[in-house]
């Protein structure tokens, strides 16, 4: 969907905006959302702050995690069996490499630690 703005006067500009629809495990996520309770309210956290750089195959923060480990872990985080809670609270408060911090302001400390929930789920 594309949304158009006009400004009148001397010169007129116009901005397009694109909204992006979600991939389908981000809508998924969401949708379940509602049914699944907390449990999914980190997919959907994920999703909405993570998700353009560790959610996607080509995402810069996958391929960046992927030659860190050398390949011998996913860059994928939501393919990670290793990931703790605290690691992933640590690293979105704290930033690591080009990675910036989340403010509380971003992403509040229940939605981080649903976010952590849900990224170390493997570990349980």
């Amino acid at each position: 969907m594309t949304a158009k703005i006009s400004v009148g006067g001397a010169g007129v500009a116009t901005l397009s905006i694109c909204l992006a629809v979600l991939p389908p495990a981000i809508g998924t996520a969401a949708a379940q959302a509602s049914t699944n309770g907390p449990a999914t309210t980190g997919a959907v956290v994920f999703g909405k702050w993570c998700g353009d750089c560790h959610g996607r195959a080509d995402g810069p923060g996958t391929r960046a995690l992927e030659r860190r480990y050398g390949n011998s872990e996913p860059g994928s985080l939501e393919q990670r069996i290793d990931l703790t809670p605290e690691f992933v609270e640590y690293v979105a408060r704290h930033g690591l490499g080009f990675m910036p911090p989340f403010r509380k302001t971003e992403i509040s400390d229940s939605e981080l630690k649903a976010v952590a929930d849900y990224l170390s789920q493997k570990q349980k």
